[in-house]
């Protein structure tokens, strides 16, 4: 059984908020870094008000609380990079270089840390100090424009009215983009002995999600993309992906209607144009089914097909039980699962392994780690420095 981490020995002191930051944090903990969640006393993070959410984001993490707007706090901070490989940090640029926690301000006592800012535009620009949010990142990287099919060379442009998504994808994604980028420069560290600055962007993360968009806008009569749509069966809807030929060939079989083969609307070049009709067809035959029989008989003929499900099937989801996707957890919410990261080793272990932490719950053992004795830790939780 897997047992070691691969980043056991590495420390990270994550000074983010929020989603995007925290994710990245979580992931380096669940690969065995040892992750010091700094959260400020005078704020509140807005996520704790659903345990089950901050848990995820933050378990296995060691929680501290710091007044970072105190000369205290911020040399309790520097304390701790001290010792440390990597900081995150999601505030919006300028605010980490007010506390003298910035890379500029670290980089010369500290030149083999890495450090890794996340911002909804980047640190440098004319839209560096703009407010971001997921939302924004889907709005702004044309993104929700392309999911909505906007037809980019009609004259004047139609675009249907774009609907925000309710689900974080730019957190999400630029969480995972800031721990790939984090591992390069610690692989890079490795021969060259510096750290670096990491300045990754949710705008530019979601833009990496078309570029098949991209590549269409700058040229005239694109193809259309797309041709997948969901598909009525009994109690529910199917996704059933006919991409290439041997893929409708099959689907031919699978219906017995051989003379959608012979359908000119159906070949290769017209079948995406057409797709709601070969739909049309592929309902005659699911809507009497149900999503298990059509996902069941279309994959058994090659026809790359899922039921739709909801959140809460995936716990019973037996792919899911087998490669162990969620780890139990418990706290003052109670029992719930929190998921894995969604890649494995085969001879290393990153499951999550701890509980999100309490608020201020491993300050007397963090600050005791750099020398701090509790007569000391009492004094700054006093004056309000730590909590």
């Amino acid at each position: 059984m897997p047992s070691a981490k691969p980043l056991a020995g590495l420390k990270v002191v994550d000074f983010s908020m929020a989603y995007a930051g925290p994710i990245c944090g979580r992931m380096m903990s669940d690969c065995g870094a040892d992750v010091i969640k700094i959260e400020p006393t005078r704020f509140s993070d807005g996520v704790r008000s659903n345990s089950r959410i901050f848990a995820h984001f933050n378990a296995g993490k060691l929680g501290v609380q710091i007044d970072l707007s105190s000369p205290e706090g911020q040399q309790l901070a520097h304390e701790l990079i001290d010792s440390a490989d990597v900081v995150i940090e999601n505030y919006r640029p300028g605010i980490m270089a007010k506390f003298g926690l910035d890379y500029a301000s670290l980089k010369p006592q500290h030149p083999s840390l890495v450090y890794c800012s996340i911002s909804g535009f980047g640190q440098t620009g004319p839209d560096a100090q703009r407010a971001a949010y997921a939302p924004i990142a889907h709005a702004a990287s044309g993104y929700d424009v392309a999911h909505m099919g906007a037809q980019i060379h009609a004259s004047p442009p139609v675009l249907a009215r774009p609907q925000a998504s309710g689900i974080m994808i730019a957190d999400m994604l630029t969480g995972a983009y800031a721990f790939g980028a984090i591992q390069t420069a610690l692989l890079g560290r490795v021969t060259s002995g510096l750290g670096d600055h990491i300045d990754v962007t949710m705008l530019e993360s979601m833009m990496t999600l078309i570029p098949g968009h991209q590549q269409a806008a700058q040229v005239v009569d694109a193809p259309q993309m797309g041709g997948f749509l969901p598909i009525t069966a009994s109690d529910g809807y199917i996704m059933a992906c006919v991409v290439s030929d041997k893929n409708f060939e099959g689907l031919c079989t699978a219906l017995v209607r051989m003379d959608l083969h012979a359908d000119a609307r159906f070949d290769r070049a017209s079948r995406i144009a057409n797709v709601r009709y070969l739909v049309g067809e592929i309902e005659k035959w699911s809507a009497t089914r149900t999503v298990v029989e059509c996902e069941t008989h279309f994959n058994r003929h090659g026809i790359p097909c899922s039921r739709y499900n909801s959140a809460a099937d995936l716990f019973d989801e037996p792919q899911l039980q087998h490669r162990g996707a969620f780890t139990r957890n418990e706290d003052e919410a109670g029992e719930y699962f929190v998921q894995n990261l969604p890649f494995q080793f085969a001879s290393m272990d990153n499951a999550t392994t701890r509980h999100a932490p309490a608020l201020g719950e491993h300050t007397d053992v963090v600050f005791a780690d750099i020398g701090l004795d509790k007569a000391a830790i009492a004094a700054l939780r006093e004056r309000g420095v730590v909590a």
